[in-house]
């Protein structure tokens, strides 16, 4: 008996049924399928036989008459699979668009906006705030040792109406409902109050100060700018104002008021 043969005997599968799982698709051909599986499975099967011969008989004397033998039968078995849901792409939602390309556009205005100012106006308050945010340890402030004398001063008063005096001592006074003037630039020393009037002390230079009584209200506190043209205080007109200069301790004397009220130094 030959090696074919005897392979063919340790096998001993009988082949009944056969179960086709085929993916369902458009072009249904389900049938032709089948039974080309069938026809392959029993041509298989009709070699077999005829191979082993009388050898079968020989080694399964068992099997019955009557049996059915070796031969497959189509059975409608088949298990379609539908196919599987296509993944959707998530889509981009229209307002996440148009919110980035907004926020691109409002940066680009900003950086253009920056570079304008810096070429056209390097005083700007934009330029002064960034380069404040880039400067390092900020400057020591500069120190104002001029003397009196070399600086030009204005009117304590608003008006130009009202009446203003200088005695032999040195004291400024006036009285009348105005807005009231430091005689030139500064910082504020001390504010002080007594009986309702306002009494403001202000340094000009490190050895030029001056001390303005008689207010009736107080617009700086310590520690302030002061600047010749924005008032340091109002008098209603009730009581007198008092201006004295001082150079370091000893109160200035030598200067007198013209026809606008402006202060004038005596030559």
């Amino acid at each position: 008996m030959s090696e074919t043969i005897d392979y063919a005997e340790m096998l001993e599968i009988p082949v009944n049924t056969l179960n086709v799982v085929k993916k369902k698709s458009r072009k249904k051909k389900n049938d032709e399928l089948k039974d080309r599986v069938v026809d392959a499975v029993n041509e298989r099967m009709t070699a077999y036989d005829e191979a082993i011969g009388d050898a079968k008989a020989d080694v399964r004397p068992q099997e019955e008459e009557g049996e059915a033998g070796r031969i497959a039968y189509s059975e409608d078995v088949t298990e379609y699979v539908a196919d599987p849901p296509a993944e959707e792409k998530p889509k981009k939602k229209f307002f996440e668009g148009k919110l980035l390309v907004v926020e691109f556009a409002a940066v680009l205005a900003l950086c253009a906006t920056i570079l304008l100012t810096n070429i056209f106006m390097p005083n700007s308050a934009i330029n002064t705030f960034f380069s404040n945010l880039t400067a390092g340890e900020p400057a020591a402030a500069q120190v104002d040792d001029r003397s009196y004398s070399e600086l030009t001063l204005g009117s304590v008063v608003s008006d130009t109406s009202i009446e203003c005096t200088v005695s032999d001592t040195g004291i400024l006074t006036f009285t009348g409902e105005c807005s009231v003037y430091a005689p030139y630039g500064g910082t504020v020393v001390n504010v002080a109050e007594q009986e309702g009037l306002y009494t403001i002390e202000i340094e000009h230079t490190t050895s030029f100060s001056s001390v303005i009584s008689g207010l009736s209200s107080a617009y700086l506190a310590a520690g302030d700018t002061v600047y010749a043209t924005i008032p340091v205080g109002y008098s209603t007109g009730d009581s007198e104002v008092s201006v004295s200069m001082y150079d370091g301790d000893s109160i200035i004397a030598s200067y007198s008021v013209n026809e606008d009220n402006d202060i004038v130094w005596n030559a």
